[in-house]
C-alpha cells in the first residue's frame, strides 16, 4: 500500500554484456516520512 504524501521512485539499467546476454538492474522505492520501502532487483537475460 502507498502510504500518504509518499515520494514513489524508479530507476534503472539494462547492460548488454556480450551479443547475447544483457544484464539489467533495478530499484523502486516508496518513501514518506514513517514508512520506507526498497526494493531491488537483478535479471541475467541470455538469449539463445
Amino acid at each position: 500500500p502507498v502510504a500518504r504524501n509518499a515520494a514513489l521512485v524508479e530507476a534503472g539499467l539494462d547492460l548488454a554484456i556480450s551479443r547475447n546476454a544483457t544484464l539489467g538492474l533495478s530499484y523502486a522505492g516508496q518513501l514518506a516520512s514513517d514508512v520506507q520501502d526498497h526494493a531491488f532487483k537483478g535479471v541475467l537475460a541470455v538469449r539463445f
